[in-house]
């Protein structure tokens, strides 16, 4: 399923049609899906802190609870996948910080075409997620 997604994603990149492999989408689990990596998705938000955690964790639930179409959900999934393992096309750990480029583009791109489908609910449960995992945030001033 993850080659099938980025696949999708690499197409949609690309202005490719991807209606074949759409197809294929039709009775996936996008929650078994999420739930499959939800440990990768722990472990590097660990690691990115409280502000890189943001898009994975919006990703996350809105995979599982956004009201998109199948092929959006496949290119959120592969994002996803595409952030919290390790493999790049530009590998983080040779080029610093030009390694995160890609990442950062792929998860703009996506944003940018999911933004309608975030909900306030979905917000909601990132900002709950962040509060957790590392305190309530403070504004000094």
């Amino acid at each position: 399923m993850i080659t099938i997604c980025l696949l999708i994603l690499i197409g949609a990149i690309l202005k490719k049609p991807v209606g074949r492999l759409g197809a294929r989408l039709k009775n996936v689990d996008w929650r078994g899906l999420a739930h499959g990596i939800r440990y990768k998705v722990l472990t590097y938000c660990k690691k990115v802190g409280r502000a890189g955690s943001r898009v994975v964790l919006t990703f996350f639930y809105a995979i599982q609870d956004g009201d998109m179409t199948p092929t959006e959900k496949a290119m959120v999934y592969a994002g996803l996948v595409y952030i919290v393992v390790p493999r790049d096309l530009l590998p983080r750990r040779v080029l610093n910080w030009i390694g995160v480029l890609d990442d950062i583009g792929v998860a703009a791109w996506i944003i940018d075409r999911i933004s309608k489908n975030i909900t306030p609910e979905i917000e909601r449960k990132v900002d709950r997620t962040l509060d957790n995992w590392f305190g309530p945030v403070v504004i000094i001033g």
